[in-house]
């Protein structure tokens, strides 16, 4: 006989939106169901509203009080009742916290139903610290984003009775150590046998302060070898630097793979969330999206799918012609190239040193190669499907002229480093589908040491009004990095169609002279991130192979001089990353009040007066 099941589901979005993600584990949820509450906490949307309702036979809005396990008490006690409870031999209480199901759900509770459990879940978490928990510690307990509960338990009046007495929960330290932790003691206590559809308890520790959540820390393990059926949206929250703890970051990358390679399941789900809802420079840090790519060889055996593709190359400088010309003929015959510059004398000088077909614009000089682009470049650009844009570059404002030399090199290295390369790259967006923007990773030598310190410089204001003149939906948050400075960029034309095709003229471009930061085109150059996140793609850094080897050993002499340093203060420990970050906080006193000084004039002092103190030591450096 067929199970009535009973389903409570929790939704929550702080902007009410209801993603694909929702409605696809919803529609494979409710296969297993013979009813569905579904519980909002706080707002939905009208559409995500309609899009949650399809699933239900009961629809509740509610306050955002009591996190899950208080909109899971409203279901069973004031929703349900007891009596309706006991006329089903299943309860199945879930949120929407994670991706999935890789597998069936149908699948995942025939399995179960093998081993004869009284409740179970799809994973655990082991013995830890939790000193607000009731036993002292929080002892070995099944995750709480997914619980099923067997006849058994609902029938005792156990189960009714544990919710209808169950507090508020106010303080989100208590959801671990007073309710999840809990929860299976309390049954287990009574009697009622459990277990876990992915069995991690070889990978636990008798030290209960060395375990940690499987599904964030061991992602790969679980899914390549114990049939874990989800993926946590906690896993993409956590901190580099305290990820760092438990592994290289390289687990999330191969999990990804993993789930591409073995499950019919469209990833597309997984970024149109994280790309409504996380930085682009975050998601570029937790995925991995620094592209390596060979400067001799293609990656793949096939040229790059049908695409129509641009190299857009802005040439200013006369004596730089040929060292840019030299890149340009790596550039396959089938790609289109167009050069601009300001002058027919510039224009006579290119013409010979690049392929014959190459289209030769003459645009005005207002607005630099920023305007070249986005006026001179407008009205047929509509026609790629992919486009490179490169420029010629000096920076006359460095203290050795070989400073801003490098920077130069390292930009058309990392678009036209040869024929192959560029075919590579274009290879790594037809197999990357929601990857929109690949630009060269930022300078960080010489002075440019100063501004890797924060790109933003005194250009947030700008870059801020420019998304909303934009209509971006991404958010600009101030306290993220950037991925990249400097109008440099290999990109699908669909990912920036926003600026592409925002109309610009002359006029927006402010004349010459122009200072050194903080203009309307600094601006543009720090915003394609946010543009490309707005139309729902990702963006990473290229580089050649070549290149790699130099980034590599420069980040590995600047990381080590600097753990040099700081490893004579006797506060600084070293035993992880993230502890040797924390206890870098306890240097000498005078250092740390020279910085909370300096934090208090800012604090005190107008916008104006900063940006302006910003400006005049960014122009004297």
């Amino acid at each position: 006989m067929k199970k009535r099941r009973l389903g409570i589901f929790l939704f929550y979005d702080a902007d009410g939106v209801v993603d694909d993600y929702v409605t696809f584990l919803l529609a494979d949820l409710r296969r297993v169901l013979t009813e569905l509450i579904v519980i909002v906490n706080g707002v939905v949307q009208d559409e995500g509203r309609e899009r949650l309702s399809r699933f239900a036979d009961t629809f509740v809005v509610r306050e955002n009080r009591g996190f899950d396990a208080g909109a899971w008490k409203e279901g069973i006690v004031a929703i349900c009742g007891e009596a309706k409870l006991r006329t089903f031999d299943e309860v199945v209480l879930a949120n929407d916290s994670f991706f999935g199901p890789f597998i069936p759900f149908q699948t995942i509770f025939e399995r179960m139903e093998e081993r004869k459990l009284d409740f179970w879940g799809l994973s655990v978490h082991g013995e830890a610290p939790g000193v607000r928990s009731p036993y002292g510690y929080r002892p070995r307990y099944l995750q709480t984003y997914f619980l099923a509960f067997g006849e058994k338990t609902i029938q005792s009046g156990e189960f009714f009775r544990y919710w209808e007495r169950f507090p508020e929960i106010i303080d989100p330290r208590d959801l671990s150590d007073r309710f999840c932790a809990v929860l299976t003691r309390y049954f287990e206590d009574l009697g009622y046998r459990w277990g876990a559809f992915s069995d991690t308890a070889d990978l636990e520790s008798p030290d209960r302060r060395k375990n940690f959540d499987p599904h964030s820390f061991a992602l790969y393990e679980l899914l390549s070898k114990r049939n874990y059926p989800v993926l946590k949206r906690r896993s993409f929250m956590i901190p580099r630097r305290l990820g760092l703890r438990y592994n290289d970051g390289f687990d999330f990358q191969r999990s990804l793979a993993f789930i591409q390679e073995t499950y019919d399941y469209d990833l597309k789900l997984v970024y149109d969330h994280l790309l409504r809802k996380y930085d682009a420079a975050d998601l570029k840090e937790i995925l991995n999206l620094n592209f390596v790519l060979p400067g001799r060889g293609k990656i793949a055996a096939a040229a790059p799918s049908g695409k129509k593709v641009c190299v857009i190359a802005h040439l200013y400088y006369a004596d730089l012609i040929e060292d840019c010309a030299a890149y340009l003929r790596n550039v396959p015959a089938w790609i289109d190239l167009v050069i601009t510059t300001d002058s027919e004398d510039k224009a006579e000088k290119i013409r010979p040193a690049v392929r014959a077909d190459a289209v030769i614009r003459v645009v005005p000089a207002r607005g630099r190669e920023l305007s070249a682009l986005l006026v001179g470049c407008a009205g047929w650009i509509t026609r790629y499907d992919v486009i490179c844009f490169i420029h010629d570059k000096k920076s006359s404002q460095k203290e050795f002229s070989s400073v801003g030399k490098a920077f130069a090199d390292s930009i058309w290295d990392a678009t036209l480093h040869s024929s192959d390369y560029i075919e590579n790259v274009l290879t790594t967006f037809d197999q990357n589908p929601r990857l929109g923007l690949l630009a060269p990773p930022p300078p960080f030598w010489g002075t440019y040491f100063w501004s890797s310190v924060d790109y933003w410089t005194i250009c947030y204001d700008q870059v801020a009004a420019l998304g909303k003149r934009l209509g971006l939906e991404a958010k600009i948050d101030r306290r993220k990095r950037l991925i990249a400075i400097g109008s440099v960029f290999w990109a699908r034309r669909e990912a920036l169609a926003p600026i592409l095709e925002a109309g610009f003229t002359l006029e927006d471009f402010p004349p010459e002279p122009l200072p050194n930061d903080g203009t309307f085109l600094h601006a543009i150059e720090r915003i394609f991130q946010f543009i490309a996140a707005s139309q729902r793609y990702l963006s990473g850094w290229v580089m050649s192979d070549a290149y790699a080897r130099v980034l590599i050993s420069d980040y590995q002499t600047m990381f080590d001089e600097t753990k040099s340093v700081l490893k004579e203060y006797e506060e600084v420990r070293t035993s992880t990353f993230d502890d040797f970050l924390s206890s870098i906080q306890k240097i000498p006193l005078p250092v740390r009040l020279v910085r909370k000084l300096k934090d208090r004039v800012r604090q005190m002092c107008p916008e104006g007066a900063v940006k302006l103190y910003r400006r005049f030591r960014f122009n004297r450096g």
